[in-house]
């Protein structure tokens, strides 16, 4: 059994004995798991995000997102109702976050009021509030994408990239690339420091990450978006529906917006 489907059956497990979850939706799953009709709450989750990094020992996480139970779908088929609790909009959110594994162990979470971080003490083994509202900055100096792929993105984004690297845009500092490709990784760092991290490619999922990590962006004061819209407007019209993912301080987000055609919607024939 691979470490992702033991992690999705143990998160699986905790949900359906907790009584208070009525759906999980997991990237790991192809359709939504009904736990109980009485749940007041759905769980979207990609329980093992930057898993190819594990044998590296590269930080890895958990990604979560908990919406209200529709009780307005109640009366329709199990498998029906199942699908569309777990396809509401990001605008819906209840609370999202992630946990971090690596160095230390790091719980990242919002309710809506604030984005807040607590880290693991592993002599009582409770999560100690050590990061209290997180406020992104609103400029950074790093950006964060595969730039192995320079030569497949499109002409607006080259040339973003090409700009802040040479210290030509908006913010006069040439800026520098950071990329773990661990998603949780590469947002926790940008959340500490600013900047942007993206995959402008249709890769990453509407449900299971952008719209839980753009939750927690906003509530720190940045930007999620699929480099034209936000994030959480969009409405899921299928559970694994991928899209391009931007997501950052404000004021670096505002900027890479303002070019036309960064979304690389052609793939030259890499793994999706």
């Amino acid at each position: 059994m691979g470490r992702c489907r033991i992690r999705n059956d143990i998160i699986l497990s905790s949900l359906r004995s907790s009584g208070k979850v009525a759906v999980m939706a997991s990237e790991e799953d192809g359709e939504p798991v009904w736990l109980t009709d009485n749940g007041p709450f759905v769980v979207v989750t990609d329980p093992l995000d930057g898993s190819r990094n594990i044998d590296a020992s590269i930080p890895t996480g958990t990604i979560f997102g908990i919406y209200s139970r529709l009780s307005e779908l109640d009366h329709l088929p199990v498998e029906e109702k199942a699908q569309l609790n777990s396809l509401q909009r990001g605008t819906r959110l209840l609370a999202a976050g992630y946990v971090l594994y690596s160095s230390a162990t790091i719980l990242c979470i919002s309710f809506g009021s604030g984005t807040h971080a607590f880290t693991l003490d592993h002599s009582t083994g409770e999560f100690v509030l050590t990061h209290p509202t997180i406020r992104i900055p609103p400029r950074g100096q790093i950006y964060s994408v595969n730039d192995a792929r320079y030569f497949d993105w499109p002409d607006g984004l080259r040339q973003y990239i090409d700009t802040i690297r040479q210290g030509k845009g908006k913010f006069p500092k040439k800026y520098s690339a950071r990329y773990i490709c661990s998603l949780v990784a590469d947002l926790h760092r940008t959340l500490m420091y600013g900047g942007v991290v993206m995959n402008p490619r249709d890769h990453l999922r509407l449900v299971y990450e952008a719209n839980p990590l753009s939750f927690l962006v906003e509530h720190a004061g940045g930007r999620g978006s699929d480099g034209k819209t936000r994030i959480l407007s969009i409405q899921p019209v299928k559970l694994h529906q991928r899209l391009p993912l931007f997501m950052g301080s404000s004021e670096d987000m505002h900027e890479l917006e303002s070019y036309d055609n960064i979304q690389q919607k052609v793939n030259p024939g890499y793994e999706v």
